[in-house]
């Protein structure tokens, strides 16, 4: 059996004689975790607002790379990061049609920050949610499909159901009947829980997954594939990066577009 307790001493330690098996909850961090949030600040400290030229660049980059390689994505800029998934969740769906309700095609199986959000809005009659009973998972992925070609301005769907643990295999057929919809794929609940091969679907679906839960990185880094082909909504939330001139890696998505760029987006300092 393969022991990493040498790479968990900090969490460990804290309890020695705690167990822990809780599958959705807040697991042990590797001490690794703990030293990169030492190292940013310390980096912080010494460089003050010249941080963001490493953290923009070579760190970005590298956790592009990272995160990129564990979803078989072709082009790791596609990956934008950001504090939450709830921050994806409201832009994507601030890219949906205002002169109308928006159609949504959904399960009743999705995450809190999805549901509720959507539920909000639904209230006040912004959107029209069809929800497909995510029970029983092993014909939950057909029935989406079959619904799907109905026409849909957002196609939402976990990789793997927390409620459940089902995962959904053959992603590229949903997205094969997605037609001009949204397709985004919520897989907080797969990434660095199962293998995740996006290859076939990158360019057709937003994914989302997190540090938070399997990979173990703590509250904070969550990521999204952005700018499929074709996906020409623009966000309306925008921040600090949409405004700079200065040079940054950062993709479009973060400055609140989500077609592909033709040029370099500007930066935050």
């Amino acid at each position: 059996m393969l022991d990493c307790r040498a790479h968990f001493s900090t969490s460990l330690g804290a309890d020695p004689d705690r167990l822990h098996f809780a599958a959705h909850s807040h697991h042990p961090w590797p001490d690794v975790t703990r030293a990169a949030q030492l190292a940013a600040w310390d980096h912080a400290a010494t460089e003050l607002s010249g941080k963001w030229q490493e953290v923009l660049g070579p760190v970005w980059q590298a956790a592009q790379r990272h995160v990129a390689g564990h979803l078989g994505l072709p082009d790791p800029a596609t990956l934008v990061f950001a504090p939450n998934t709830q921050e994806f969740v409201v832009r994507l769906l601030s890219c949906l049609p205002l002169d109308r309700r928006a159609r949504v095609l959904t399960t009743d199986g999705e995450f809190h920050s999805f549901a509720r959000q959507v539920g909000r809005l639904e209230e006040d009659g912004l959107l029209e949610v069809t929800r497909i009973p995510a029970e029983p998972g092993r014909d939950c992925l057909a029935r989406l499909a079959a619904a799907a070609r109905q026409g849909f301005d957002l196609i939402w769907v976990s990789e793997v159901f927390f409620t459940s643990g089902q995962a959904l295999v053959g992603l590229d057929t949903l997205a094969a009947a997605a037609g001009e919809a949204v397709l985004v794929v919520d897989g907080y609940h797969a990434f660095m829980a199962r293998p995740v091969d996006l290859s076939a679907v990158a360019d057709r679906a937003f994914y989302l997954g997190g540090g938070y839960k399997y990979a173990m990185a703590g509250e904070g880094p969550a990521s999204c594939t952005a700018r499929p082909a074709g996906c020409r909504g623009r966000a309306a939330p925008a921040g600090t990066p949409a405004g700079r001139s200065a040079p940054s890696p950062m993709p479009r998505m973060a400055t609140a577009s989500w077609a592909r760029p033709s040029t370099p987006p500007a930066s935050t300092g």
